[in-house]
């Protein structure tokens, strides 16, 4: 069964001025990805803006993806809608399209307790063939999931291979990391925590700078994996200032901005995202302006720009 591991980029989702979908930018997005070694691409995730498109467009940008993507990296289908009709249709289309498998996020807005969220997860699970990602983002969701309670998931759940954390909570992922099942994935969701996730036995992350920096992200991992940790805290460090600029506004807006200033494709959010204030853009364009060139390849969009 598909395992998940590596940092994949969180993919924004482009759109033209006029708010249409970009997809040949999405093409070239996914081609700057790849270029820089990201291990795996993740759209429609938060950063991917699922809930401003109707579900038409989520099946479009499944489809350009994987097909961009041409089996050269797996493909995490964010299936996030809050109605579980809508995420059971996305997940059997993504299988259909050739997804590797599907994230899913804890039910929101209806103010879930836990053991209505593990019930939630087992009716979807039942449904849906493609290995599943949990995505546990209280940010998002409004609940976080504990250490109990994902673990009864894992052991329930054989085809759930791996979570997504985004609660910031290392002692979490530490517990998570020595009581799930060996295969399973322990990934971080916050760009600041790679390096302190993979100390305690993550094996890769799921963030937004992975479509922006990919060769950074990817080089957390990497420089780990060989054990070179002195050279894995000096990227992790080297990523936080941006980190701090990008995260400054709601996701994606500030990440949109951040391409663009480096020529590569974002396009415009849709409300209730707007355009980032002029303090935000500074901050950016000064956080990027000090990454160590080493770690920013030079934007290569040619041979998707046809898409």
């Amino acid at each position: 069964m598909f395992q998940p591991e590596g940092a994949y980029a969180a993919l924004v989702t482009p759109f033209r001025a006029d708010g249409g979908l970009d997809l040949a930018g999405l093409a070239a997005l996914v081609e700057h990805c790849i270029a820089g070694g990201i291990a795996g691409l993740c759209p429609l995730g938060g950063t991917g803006e699922p809930l401003a498109q109707n579900l038409d467009e989520h099946r479009q940008v499944i489809d350009r993806t994987i097909a961009a993507a041409a089996g050269r990296v797996p493909v995490l289908v964010g299936c996030l809608r809050p109605d579980p009709a809508e995420v059971l249709a996305l997940a059997r289309h993504a299988k259909a399209a050739g997804a590797d498998a599907v994230m899913l996020i804890a039910p929101y807005f209806v103010q879930a307790k836990p053991s209505h969220v593990e019930r939630h997860f087992l009716h979807l699970a039942e449904r849906i063939e493609l290995p599943l990602v949990l995505f546990n983002s209280p940010g998002r969701s409004g609940l976080k999931l504990e250490a109990e309670a994902i673990l009864r998931l894992v052991e329930a759940i054989p085809h759930l291979v791996g979570i997504k954390e985004a609660s910031g909570d290392l002692v979490l992922c530490a517990e998570l990391a020595r009581a799930a099942r060996p295969s399973f994935a322990l990934l971080q969701g916050f760009d600041e925590l790679i390096l302190p996730t993979l100390a305690v036995g993550g094996i890769g992350a799921v963030v937004s700078l992975g479509c922006l920096v990919p060769r950074l992200i990817a080089g957390i991992g990497g420089a780990w994996n060989a054990g070179n940790a002195a050279q894995a805290r000096a990227l992790q460090a080297d990523l936080l200032p941006l980190a701090r600029a990008i995260y400054a506004e709601p996701n994606p807006a500030p990440l949109k901005r951040a391409l663009a200033l480096r020529g590569l494709p974002g396009g415009v959010t849709r409300p209730p995202l707007f355009p980032i204030a002029a303090k935000t853009e500074a901050a950016l364009q000064q956080a990027l302006s000090q990454l160590p060139a080493a770690t920013i390849q030079t934007p290569s969009l040619r041979q998707a720009q046809g898409a």
